[in-house]
């Protein structure tokens, strides 16, 4: 009886009355996207009338470019990316995923001598792109350490970074650590799903927030889908599971803190010419009151 008065609580749809929701993601390998894969997986979203379509892109400019095209309705991206609203694309981040670096890290070969990010003055570290958040994370971590945003070299390389390197330990620089109030991952979704399915946007946003009390009540069962959508090893995604999942929001709301740093990085790559009004970038309507 307790069991049903559970169900009969939900919004509970058929199958074939399901909405279809076409989502993106930047990377297929992130282990905060998968979390998404494990609410799909336990039916969380088509408790809220949802039938989520997952498509992996190469790249946040990959993604908005889908989401321009009109092929995306709803996306995970980085914040960085919320600069492309300032240059026209279609769509609005409608809820905060973190303001945390989360995962990212900086690794370093097993066989040089860097123990330390004072190791690190004047050596060649590998970014994705002079333009992307990974140089301004670089670039902020020469700054910190008093040598200037030059002091670390920036080679730009489409390689991804080696997840392997995690098993040795070599990580240096855990920017969660280092780089505070940072709008770094969000959810956004596009002009033509905010104006024409405003509920849509509402119940995706209601079956994310719960399915972040699910993973956090099922880790086995949240490892075992992340190990087979990101392809790495179980130690590495347990221990991205302790990591990451303090640090992701419950309310999804955005702070203004977290915003003007993020502002503040467009023009440090030259993204924009100056700090934008980030008020234009993201909306709250969609979020429940906490």
């Amino acid at each position: 009886m307790l069991f049903l008065g559970l169900v009969a609580q939900l919004p509970l749809m058929s199958d074939c009355s399901a909405e279809i929701v076409r989502f993106g993601k930047p990377v297929a390998g992130a282990f905060t996207f998968a979390l998404l894969d494990v609410g799909v997986r336990a039916g969380i979203f088509k408790r809220h009338g949802l039938d989520i379509e997952i498509s992996a892109f190469t790249g946040g400019t990959r993604l908005v470019q889908a989401e321009t095209a009109g092929s995306i309705d709803i996306a995970f991206n980085t914040g960085p990316d919320m600069a492309m609203i300032f240059k026209g694309a279609p769509v609005r981040a409608v809820g905060l995923v973190s303001d945390s670096p989360l995962d990212l890290c900086l690794l370093v070969r097993p066989d040089l001598a860097v123990t330390s990010p004072a190791d690190l003055k004047g050596k060649r570290i590998t970014v994705s792109s002079p333009f992307a958040m990974t140089a301004w994370m670089t670039r902020e971590l020469a700054r910190q350490e008093g040598w200037g945003a030059e002091g670390i070299q920036l080679v730009p390389s489409a390689s991804g970074p080696a997840f392997a390197l995690l098993k040795t330990r070599d990580i240096v620089v855990r920017f969660s650590e280092r780089v505070k109030n940072l709008t770094m991952y969000v959810i956004f979704a596009s002009e033509k799903m905010i104006a024409e399915h405003p509920d849509t946007v509402r119940r995706f946003l209601a079956a994310w927030f719960e399915t972040l009390d699910y993973v956090s009540a099922r880790k086995g069962e949240t490892l075992q889908v992340a190990r087979e959508v990101t392809n790495h090893d179980e130690d590495i995604v347990s221990e991205l599971y302790d990591l990451v999942l303090p640090l992701i929001s419950r309310t999804g709301r955005f702070e203004q803190g977290s915003l003007d740093t993020l502002a503040g990085s467009f023009v440090d790559l030259k993204l924009l010419p100056a700090k934008p009004d980030m008020s234009k970038t993201y909306t709250e309507q969609f979020l429940v009151l906490k």
